[in-house]
């Protein structure tokens, strides 16, 4: 069995990937793998035997993840159990993971006040036996294209509840587990640090020692996300290697032990690291390997040390059958898989700078396809970027921030190390920023079909394999066939002869995008956003959770046009961001649009031109043509000069028309008596004062689309308004219910469905 474990992962992997596709399909597979290994490897019968087993174990043990849509709230209640994770804490809230005492995993959070939050969370340790108070809130979905699912995400982490603690008075905890006392190592480890160095230097200390990234600036990992560095943010192999290494060279020369001593405290270590660490799987993974490697060293047994990595995959996978679905887990063990299979490639005599690009690249190209699936972009120049960048971190960031933690006893010396990082690091940081101001920005893909795995990983097999035999012409067209797979996904939106219109749910607003056929024109229909919580400004949080994520899955990196109905910030809330990170073409408005709010985005360094349109005008966009309906003069108010426009997509004429009111409504039905629509974007998210009787009967429109927010506390849609669409037969869907609403055209027919089932 030995040199043969990697069988068994291989088999793990594949239940996976196939475990919500078909269980024909992995049944299928399974017998060809057998009869594979059969007359090609000849194993064994009791080893064939073992890996069918082993097969169909996996198979029916990895969990799927269909969380509960029914939403889980209730008025308050009281469960008892234990706290299962750590506690995180801050000013405004700690959170937990909780089990029930009927074995069902819970997210508990507890809101605070920053005053009061220190001696509330006091006996909430980690294994502590509780009753807490509180009530079920419903999770998070995603509710549009590309945003990112929380819901799915805790239920990939085996928990489909989330409590929120009412009564801290109600509730109690007592106990602890042993954990606790290592969480609370770390954190007054940190507390420590944290009091005696510079902001800029804790978040690089918690960051890369303790697994803490909520303290670096969000432009920081946005820019190490832009060049495929983020691994280097994360606890991983390396810290673990480099931390254990000057451990054990302080063990044997300063405190003079044993090397079997040493061992055995090391391996001790490896058992906290990954606690003290915030429990990360690449830390685990290192971890658990460099234990592996300790025992075995003294058994009789040798294995290979892809069977090494394959028993410490093995054992995270049952301890925890939901480790799987951590993408933390999955670059790490696929890309150590990856390097190990490439060790021939590594050990040719080509010199420092070749050996790490090859790293780089057998790296990127590794986690390539995960990385697409789940984050739409890479930056193909990061391999070089790399050569310079995790030299730095191994040799200097990571040692100067472990001398920082044995400095910290001594104020003086902490105080010169703190500074000169401070320095040092900030002209890395800058020189990256620069770096990225002036270089392409990451080529964007859209996502990455999952059925384009299998083929990916069979060309960068056959791509190494000929590369490791010096076979350069063969390795080269392979290579050039990875690149001709990536092209084409790149692509596929420009050979679709379907169009796309997606209303968006963004809560209570408008953000409209059409995709014409064949990619031949993008346009937006508003952009609504949010303000922050206490009102004093404006918030990107609808363009980073929603516009942004929609546009990149799809592959979108070019605007043609915005379309502006009004300027209330319900519709144009997202706009300033959106010039800011995309190229747009044009802007259109109506003459009454607020002017202070046109020379603002004028201001975001945008190279788009703004032009207005009002009653009367026809305008083409990519030879597409659109009709203005109104306004023709200047209203009392902005919803009053909402921008009204109709336009044909496939077969279906659509009537865009912002947060248009009765008193226009009117004014329309007088001016263009013939105009009809197949598709009407109800005004002013459904309330009653649009939505007139006269005007659905004259528009008489067979599908109503209307944009309203969850549990909005306006009320919309109205009553009356539903009451009216239905009187006229018009279908109604509304993103409240449906989440984002999508629309597929072609030049025959017209398809409109929700996101949400």
């Amino acid at each position: 069995m030995y040199q043969r474990l990697h069988w068994f992962v291989l088999l793990y992997v594949i239940s996976f990937v196939l475990k919500d596709v078909s269980g024909k399909w992995f049944v299928v597979i399974l017998g060809i793998i057998t009869f594979y290994l059969i007359y090609f490897h000849r194993f064994s019968k009791l080893l064939i035997t073992s890996l069918i087993v082993f097969g169909l174990f996996s198979f029916y043990q990895i969990p799927s993840l269909h969380p509960n849509d029914t939403i889980e709230t209730s008025s308050s209640v009281s469960i008892q159990g234990k706290i299962q994770s750590s506690v995180e804490k801050n000013s405004q809230f700690f959170r937990f993971t909780f089990q029930s005492s009927d074995h069902q995993l819970i997210q508990v959070y507890y809101f605070t006040e920053p005053e009061e939050y220190r001696n509330k969370f006091m006996s909430f340790r980690t294994g502590a036996s509780c009753t807490l108070y509180g009530t079920f809130q419903s999770i998070p979905a995603a509710r549009n294209p590309g945003q990112f699912d929380y819901k799915d995400y805790l239920a990939s982490q085996g928990i489909e509840k989330q409590l929120v603690i009412e009564s801290m008075e109600q509730s109690k905890c007592e106990g602890q587990s042993s954990w606790q006392k290592i969480y609370d190592v770390r954190q007054h480890v940190l507390d420590h640090i944290e009091h005696n160095v510079s902001a800029f230097t804790y978040a690089w200390f918690a960051a890369l020692l303790f697994g803490d990234r909520g303290h670096l600036e969000d432009d920081v990992t946005t820019l190490f996300q832009n060049w495929n560095l983020t691994h280097l943010l994360a606890i991983s192999g390396l810290h673990v290697g480099l931390i254990l290494s000057i451990v054990y060279f302080l063990m044997l020369f300063l405190s003079r032990i044993t090397i079997e001593k040493a061992q055995v405290l090391i391996a001790c270590l490896l058992f906290l690291y990954p606690a003290m660490a915030g429990g990360a799987p690449s830390v685990w993974r290192a971890s658990l390997l460099a234990i592996v490697i300790i025992v075995l060293s003294k058994l009789p047994i040798r294995l290979a040390t892809t069977d090494m990595l394959s028993i410490v995959f093995l054992i995270m996978v049952i301890l925890d059958k939901f480790v799987i679905y951590s993408i933390a887990f999955q670059f790490s063990f696929i890309v150590t898989f990856g390097i190990i299979l490439s060790r021939k490639l590594l050990n040719d005599d080509v010199g420092y700078i070749w050996l790490v690009l090859r790293i780089s690249l057998i790296s990127m190209l590794i986690i390539l396809p995960i990385q697409l699936y789940h984050f739409f972009q890479f930056q193909p120049l990061s391999v070089f970027l790399n050569v310079i960048v995790i030299p730095y971190f191994t040799f200097i960031v990571l040692p100067y921030l472990i001398l920082i933690l044995f400095a910290s006893l001594m104020p003086p010396v902490l105080a010169i190390l703190d500074s000169i990082f401070v320095d040092l690091h900030t002209a890395v940081i800058t020189a990256l920023t620069t770096i990225d101001h002036f270089i392409q920005p990451p080529w964007l893909t859209g996502e990455f079909p999952i059925y384009f795995f299998l083929p990916f990983y069979i060309l960068l097999w056959l791509f190494l394999y000929y590369f490791e035999k010096k076979q350069l012409s063969k390795a080269l067209q392979f290579g050039s066939l990875i690149v001709l797979l990536l092209t084409f996904i790149c692509i596929r939106p420009y050979l679709d002869p379907h169009g796309y219109i997606t209303m968006l749910d963004i809560g209570q607003g408008d953000a409209i995008i059409v995709e014409l056929p064949y990619r031949k024109g993008v346009f937006i229909f508003d952009a609504g956003g949010k303000m922050t919580a206490d009102f004093s400004e404006t918030s990107s949080e609808t363009f980073d959770q929603v516009i942004d994520p929609y546009l990149k899955s799809k592959g979108i990196n070019k605007i043609d046009a915005i379309i502006l109905s009004h300027a209330d910030h319900d519709h144009v809330g997202s706009v300033p961001y959106i010039l800011a990170g995309y190229s747009v073409d044009y802007v259109i408005t109506s003459p009454y649009f607020d002017a202070e709010i046109i020379e603002q985005y004028k201001n975001t360094d945008t190279e788009s031109q703004f032009f207005t349109v009002k009653a009367g005008d026809t305008f083409d966009l990519k030879q597409h043509t659109f009709e203005v309906h109104y306004p023709e003069r200047n209203q009392t108010d902005n919803n009053g000069n909402s921008l009204v426009i109709s336009s044909t997509f496939g077969k279906d004429k659509w009537l865009f028309t912002g947060d248009l009111g009765e008193t226009g409504e009117t004014e329309i039905v007088h001016a263009y008596p013939a105009l009809k629509a197949d598709v009407l974007k109800v005004a002013h998210h459904g309330s009653n004062t649009s939505s007139s009787p006269s005007f659905l009967a004259a528009v008489e429109a067979d599908l109503a689309l209307i944009s309203v927010g969850e549990n909005n506390h306006y009320g919309h849609p109205h009553k009356d308004v539903l009451d009216n669409l239905k009187r006229y037969n018009v279908k109604v869907m509304r993103t409240d219910q449906y989440g984002a609403i999508i629309y597929k055209f072609s030049e025959e027919r017209g398809t409109v469905f929700p996101y949400l089932p």
